[in-house]
């Protein structure tokens, strides 16, 4: 377990993995994720099973240090041994928004991804349009690299996105 002032970053389990299918059909939350149709348990299951056995991926669960709560996600996807790189994705719950919980559970990915595996770039994708997250990926020590125009088809149009990245110290 990896401990940051609020959240602490832990495995990821099946239990919580209900909860999280239970987020990404929400369509406030889906519409985040770009994704228009609604997962099946079936298919979250596959997902799961996937997502834990690869081993270019590290998922955490992120977790409330107060109360020990279930907040969301925070992994690295596409480890690369060579380039020493990753793409970081997050997704959190409604109730952790807002709260300083994304940008404490980003700088704990960035300290293992950088401490732990040796990496010297973790990048991401946000939508340009999502003010909150890009403030949160700053706030975390993101700079953005550049825009992708009209990258994702999202809520009925084409979407603006960013391509952050922060580098080892």
């Amino acid at each position: 377990m990896f401990r940051q002032e609020k959240v602490s970053l832990a495995p990821f389990t099946w239990d919580q993995a209900q909860q999280y299918l239970d987020w990404v059909n929400q369509e406030e939350v889906a519409h985040w994720l770009t994704r228009a149709l609604p997962v099946t348990p079936f298919e979250h299951q596959r997902w799961y099973e996937s997502l834990i056995l690869r081993s270019d991926a590290v998922v955490f669960s992120v977790l409330n240090n107060q109360d020990g709560a279930y907040l969301g996600n925070v992994w690295l996807w596409g480890v690369h041994s060579l380039h020493r790189s990753a793409e970081l994705r997050i997704l959190l719950g409604p109730q952790a928004k807002g709260k300083g919980f994304g940008t404490d559970a980003v700088r704990g990915l960035l300290r293992f991804a950088f401490q732990d595996l040796n990496l010297n770039k973790v990048y991401l994708y946000v939508l340009a349009n999502n003010v909150a997250a890009v403030k949160t990926f700053e706030k975390a020590g993101f700079v953005k690299e550049g825009t992708l125009r009209q990258e994702f088809f999202v809520a009925g149009k084409y979407q603006d996105a960013y391509r952050m990245a922060a580098h080892r110290g």
